[in-house]
C-alpha cells in the first residue's frame, strides 16, 4: 500500500508539472500557497520520497484511496506533519508562531478554494476546519489496532501544533505592549516545559500499570492529545475573558490546582503500586525480584518528578497573576482561576488503569 501511495502522489505531481507555464506563473502570483499549484507539488513530492524510507511523512501512513482523493490536503497537512518532527521546529515561541502563522496562510488558501462565500470566517476559523478534515481522513484510516491508534494520535497531536499556536497568536493581539507580550511568550515557554514533565509523569505512570505490556502504548499518546486540548480550552476561556465574554463557574478553579494536581498523580502512584505490591505478596507473582526492584526503582523516580514540578507549576500561576494586571484593565477577572482549570482537567485525564494491567 505504501508504494501505491506514491505512485498516487507521482501521478499528482505528473498532472501538475503538465499545467505548464500558466500554473508556474500562478505559484509565482500566490507566494504562500503553493502547495497545490505545479512547482508546490514537486517540492512536496520530493520531501515526500527522500522521508518515505524511514515513514517520516504523512503519506506513509495514509491510505490510498484517502492519497488519492485528497491528495492535495494530504500533502498540505504533511509540511505541518514533518516540520513539527524535525530540528527546523523551534523552541523559541516567537520563532516558531512566525512559521506557524506563515504555515496557517496557506492553509487559508486552500479552505477559500474549496469554498467559496466563505470569507466572513476568520483564518483561525477556516484552519480549524481544515485541520477538522485532516483529523477525519486520519481517524478513517484507522483499524484501532495498537499500532494504527498510536498513529492516529501522534498525527492528531502534530496537527494540535497550529491550533495551540493559532491561540497564541490570539492572546498576544490583546497584548498593550511588549512587556506584555514578553510575559504572554514567557508563560508559553514555561507551559511547553511543564507539559513535557507532565508528560514523562504520564508515561511513568502508564508504565507502573501496564509495566511490559503493550496495551498502555497508546494509551500514553491520548494522553498527549488530552493534554493540548485542555491548554487549547484554557487559552480559550482566557481569550474569551479578555474580551469580556461570559465565563460561568465551569470556568473557573478557586482552589489551589497546583495541590489539587500533584495529590491526584501522588495517589495514582500509590493506587496501582500497591496493587502490584499485593500481587508480590500472593504466592504467584507476575514479576521476578530483579524486575520488581526495577519496577519499585520506577515508582520512585516518578514520584521524585511530580515533587520537582511542583515549583514549576506554583510559578506558573504566579505568572498569570502578573499577567492579568497587564491583559486587562477590568476588575475581577480571575485569570490565574481559569488558568487554574487546565490543571484540573489534567489531574482528571491521569490514567489509573490498573483493571486493565492483568488484560495483557
Amino acid at each position: 500500500m505504501r508504494y501505491l501511495n506514491l505512485f498516487v502522489l507521482f501521478l499528482t505531481a505528473l498532472c501538475f508539472v503538465s499545467c505548464g507555464n500558466a500554473s508556474k506563473n500562478a505559484t509565482e502570483e500566490t507566494g504562500e500557497d503553493s502547495v497545490v499549484t505545479c512547482e508546490g507539488v514537486k517540492d512536496s513530492l520530493q520531501m515526500v520520497l527522500s522521508n518515505m524510507e524511514d515513514g517520516d511523512c504523512l503519506v506513509y501512513w495514509t491510505s490510498d484511496t484517502v492519497c488519492a482523493n485528497y491528495s492535495g490536503l494530504v500533502l498540505l497537512l504533511d509540511t505541518l506533519y514533518q516540520h513539527v518532527r524535525s530540528d527546523e521546529y523551534s523552541e523559541n515561541a516567537k520563532i516558531e508562531e512566525q512559521w506557524m502563522n506563515s504555515y496557517r496562510k496557506r492553509i487559508c488558501n486552500y479552505y477559500d478554494r474549496y469554498n467559496k462565500g466563505q470569507e466572513s470566517k476568520s483564518e483561525f476559523e477556516k484552519a480549524e476546519l481544515v485541520l477538522k478534515e485532516g483529523t477525519r481522513l486520519v481517524e478513517s484510516n484507522c483499524d484501532y489496532s495498537t499500532m494504527e491508534m498510536v498513529v492516529k494520535n501522534s498525527i492528531e497531536t502534530t496537527f494540535a501544533r497550529l491550533s495551540e499556536y493559532g491561540l497564541l497568536t490570539q492572546m498576544i493581539s490583546k497584548c498593550k505592549d511588549d512587556e506584555t507580550k514578553n510575559l504572554v511568550y514567557k508563560e508559553w515557554e514555561q507551559l511547553e516545559n511543564i507539559r513535557q514533565d507532565m508528560i514523562g509523569i504520564v508515561d511513568g505512570l502508564v508504565h507502573l500499570s501496564y509495566w511490559t505490556g503493550s496495551g498502555g502504548i497508546p494509551i500514553r499518546t491520548e494522553r498527549w492529545l488530552d493534554f493540548s486540548d485542555a491548554r487549547k480550552r484554557m487559552y480559550q476561556n482566557l481569550i474569551k475573558l479578555e474580551e469580556g465574554g461570559f465565563l460561568d463557574s465551569q470556568d473557573y478553579f478557586k482552589d489551589d490546582a497546583v495541590q489539587y494536581l500533584t495529590n491526584h498523580l501522588k495517589e495514582a502512584v500509590k493506587v496501582v503500586y500497591s496493587d502490584w505490591e499485593a500481587d508480590q505478596s500472593d504466592g504467584s507473582p507476575l514479576m521476578d525480584k530483579s524486575e520488581w526492584k526495577e519496577y519499585q526503582k520506577v515508582a520512585k523516580e516518578t514520584e521524585k518528578d511530580i515533587n520537582t514540578i511542583q515549583p514549576k507549576l506554583k510559578e506558573w500561576i504566579n505568572l498569570w497573576s502578573k499577567l492579568e494586571s497587564k491583559l486587562t484593565h477590568k476588575d475581577n477577572q480571575n485569570m490565574p482561576q481559569v488558568a487554574s482549570k487546565m490543571l484540573v482537567e489534567w489531574a482528571n485525564i491521569t490514567p489509573c488503569m490498573e483493571e486493565h494491567r492483568f488484560s495483557e
